[in-house]
Parts: structure tokens; sequence; C-alpha cells
């Protein structure tokens, strides 16, 4: 005889939903609707988008959104601290060869500021 599973009911989370759990309770209510959920990335990015063209304060949910989920699903994943990973050079036209490096893993955001020291065999990047 097979044996009964106790049937789970299943919740959806919509973008309204993270929006309204923002206004209440601040980031704490939108991880705890966001806990375990595979599209979690996609209806935050909407409820972002939705609050931001009405006006809203969205400071933190953004910096929330931008260091869990990343600006988006294209290419590799934000690398870790820690992680090594080999890029290639790269180069336009008869311009000099350059890298494009990720830097949220260390910490700047657009604007920001870094210290850059050429050494003979690497290059060190640093917040300043």
């Amino acid at each position: 005889m097979a044996s009964k599973k106790s049937p789970q009911k299943r919740s959806i989370v919509s973008f309204k939903d993270l929006q309204i759990a923002y206004l209440l309770d601040g980031i704490g209510g939108v991880e705890k609707l966001v806990a375990g959920r595979k599209n979690a990335g996609s209806i935050l990015k909407r409820a972002l988008k939705e609050m931001t063209e009405q006006g809203r304060n969205v400071e933190t949910l953004q910096a929330y959104v931008a260091e869990r989920y990343g600006s988006s699903g294209r290419g590799r994943a934000m690398p870790n601290v820690g992680e090594e990973r080999r890029y290639k050079a790269q180069q336009i036209g008869d311009g000099g060869t350059f890298l494009r490096l990720p830097l949220t893993p260390i910490g700047v955001k657009k604007g920001g500021v870094v210290k850059v020291r050429f050494e003979a065999d690497r290059v060190i990047v640093t917040r300043t």
C-alpha cells in the first residue's frame, strides 16, 4: 500500500506581496517571504521596479537585491570573496589591452573609486 503524504499547500508570492512586506516590515519581511524560493530574484526585481516608478524610497531594497541577486541573469555569476577566476584580456581597435573586472565582491558600487597598483606580474585593486 502506498503511503499518503500530507498535502502541502502551494503558496505563491507575488511582487505585490513583496511590496506590502517591504512597506510594513522592511527587509526582514521581504526575507521571510522569499526564503527558499527559486524565483525570488525576478519577483524582487519586479517589486523594486514598480516601487521605484511609484516614487517610493527603496534604497535598502535596492541594495538588498543588488547584493543577493545581481544586476541580471546574463553571464557568469558574481564571484565570491576569495574565489579565483581567469579573465581574457580585451582590446578595442588599436587601443591597449584591458580587463573588465567585477568590483561588487569588494564592495564597490557604481561611481565608487578604487586604487589600482600595477606590479611586474600582477595588478592589485583595493577599495578606497
